[in-house]
């Protein structure tokens, strides 16, 4: 919560944050599958219980300013963040062995319980997930990550209409004019992430993107004040 906090008082439009499923099924932001590399904790996060999970420090590790830091709930950053600042709410499911069960329904409730439907964008690599999530609820937001490997042949527009998503959204390698033009020629946003240098910004707004994800919010909303 105290990065998400940094981000907003930098100015950020928009956060963005993984999401996955504990073992009790409870929502949690946490990156990596596992505890290790940004806590002091250790285990994969589907086989750890919500109070596990609280048991660990996920702030010495960048820095002792941030000793005792928690790992959030979905629910605690919903309600915890500005309703001015966006949420891209990015949902993993690789590595889970339960495949995403009661994921679409359980992200689904807790935007509607904090009422946020308007300020939220789903995102994922699990096209699936987007597709069932779209079932649910076809006014939702929703931005499909692209895999080159996996959608190599397919177009954003061709992503979007097998997921029900609105955003196309990649890196900034990955990104080609042909993508742009498909995404144009659909209707569709699109967003890059990695965008950490002035140089890659520049090269990102000279594409035409709509959105940049970055690492360095303070860094990257000043260059882009500045021109």
């Amino acid at each position: 919560m105290a990065a998400f906090h940094l981000a907003v008082s930098a100015g950020a439009d928009m956060i963005e944050f993984d999401v996955r499923m504990t073992r009790d099924f409870e929502l949690v932001v946490h990156h990596d599958r596992s505890l290790g590399r940004t806590s002091d904790g250790s285990g994969r996060i589907w086989d750890l219980t919500l109070e596990d999970l609280r048991n660990a420090d996920a702030g010495s590790w960048h820095s002792k300013k941030f000793a005792g830091e928690r790992i959030p709930t979905l629910r605690e950053v919903l309600e915890g963040l500005p309703v001015s600042v966006g949420l891209d709410i990015e949902v993993k499911t690789d590595g889970d062995r339960r495949r995403g069960i009661a994921l679409p329904e359980s992200v689904l409730l807790l935007v509607r319980e904090a009422r946020r439907e308007g300020s939220v964008v789903v995102s994922s690599f699990d096209h699936k997930f987007l597709h069932r999530l779209h079932h649910l609820d076809q006014s939702l937001r929703l931005g499909a990550l692209y895999v080159p490997v996996r959608d190599g042949f397919r177009s954003p527009s061709q992503i979007a209409r097998l997921t029900g998503a609105t955003m196309f959204i990649c890196s900034r390698t990955q990104l080609r004019a042909r993508h742009m033009r498909d995404a144009r020629a659909a209707g569709l946003a699109v967003a890059v992430y990695g965008v950490n240098t002035h140089a890659a910004l520049a090269a990102a707004s000279h594409a035409g993107v709509d959105a940049v994800i970055t690492d360095n919010p303070a860094q990257i909303i000043r260059a882009i004040r500045s021109t």
